[in-house]
């Protein structure tokens, strides 16, 4: 893209210019081009202007939703949030925007800029979409601190704030009442097999995902938590009753079979490789890894062999671009007999 035709895309978006924005997308213009005064990216300029439909029109051309500032690293949404237009929010959210991002340079989520530039019907939609609760900036303050700050500095919009803490009160109800309906998954985490036989025979959904209250548990279901903890009978069980073998938490990107191997269950490990519908190299959203690379990565020889056993791939590179070999012998050793193995069955690199 020449530097004229950025200019001209740049100020289309800036002015809300659809027509040219769409037309030099079709011409070829990038939909990640930046502002080289503001390091702002277009779709951060038509989310902070407010834009919805031109922020579809981007997000449509493959504008990158993660990216950050270059100068402040926030992403798309916190500009979204600052400027204050909860369809836009909503859309960012929609196609898939983190709604914990974390600006590097604060630490402050969309949910706290919401907060700070007082505006309640985007705090509405941030919680609606399970914005945690729990968080801390990069200063010291945890959200909720961070709010009370606000309604200690601010000498007008406290109408505004209040109406935000009024939401943000009821939302805390809500995690509470939700935790305490959790009777599968406390059953689960206390390693008690005769009550989670008995949830289940009650009817209890067998994939229900815990709530996100900053844990340890967010957003997992029972079988994740079973599979990481080490509770193999209640694994058993569960995936008798239905669960999700593939199903991934938000946090790692991580399945089943990644936290069984991960901690070193190799009996759970088993257990799930003979599951129906099995995905053996799912790999990971933070580091591309698959569950034979974790296995090797943590030196747990007896995941790893049941997961080459039954078929797992050895071929796949993780985003540090290593395969299994190179985490066996890095693990393992170059001269065990299992890196050996890997090594001499791992198809020549393209």
């Amino acid at each position: 893209m020449t530097i004229s035709t950025r200019e001209e895309f740049l100020t289309a978006v800036q002015h809300g210019d659809a027509e040219t924005v769409s037309g030099l997308l079709a011409l070829g213009a990038g939909p990640d081009v930046r502002d080289p005064v503001s390091g702002l990216t277009a779709l951060m300029i038509a989310a902070g202007r407010g834009n919805a439909p031109l922020v579809r029109r981007l997000l449509a051309a493959g504008a990158d939703l993660h990216t950050g500032d270059s100068r402040g690293g926030a992403t798309a949404l916190h500009k979204a949030v600052q400027g204050g237009d909860p369809e836009t929010v909503r859309v960012l959210l929609e196609a898939g925007a983190f709604v914990d991002a974390v600006s590097p340079t604060t630490g402050h989520t969309p949910l706290m800029d919401a907060l700070w530039y007082k505006w309640p019907e985007v705090v509405a939609v941030l919680l609606e979409h399970q914005a945690g609760l729990n968080l801390s900036t990069h200063y010291g303050f945890s959200m909720r601190e961070h709010f009370e700050y606000e309604l200690n500095v601010n000498a007008r919009g406290k109408d505004k704030l209040l109406e935000a803490e009024r939401l943000l009160t009821a939302r805390t109800q809500a995690d509470e009442n939700a935790v305490q309906a959790q009777h599968l998954m406390a059953a689960v985490t206390a390693g008690d097999l005769d009550a989670v036989r008995h949830h289940l025979a009650q009817g209890a959904e067998v994939d229900t995902r815990y709530p996100v209250v900053t844990g340890f548990n967010d957003a997992h279901t029972p079988l994740l938590v079973a599979c990481r903890d080490g509770h193999e009978e209640i694994a058993r069980e569960l995936l008798a009753a239905g669960a999700d073998v593939n199903a991934t938490e938000p946090t790692f990107g991580a399945v089943p079979l990644h936290k069984a191997v991960y901690n070193g269950h190799a009996g759970i490990t088993a257990l799930l490789v003979e599951a129906p519908g099995i995905d053996l190299d799912y790999q990971g959203i933070t580091n591309g890894y698959t569950p034979l690379h974790d296995a090797l990565w943590h030196g747990y020889e007896d995941c790893a062999r049941v997961l080459i056993d039954a078929g797992a791939r050895l071929d796949l590179v993780g985003h540090d671009g290593k395969r299994p070999a190179d985490i066996a012998r890095e693990s393992l050793g170059a001269d065990h007999p299992l890196t050996k193995a890997i090594a001499e069955a791992t198809p020549a690199a393209a």
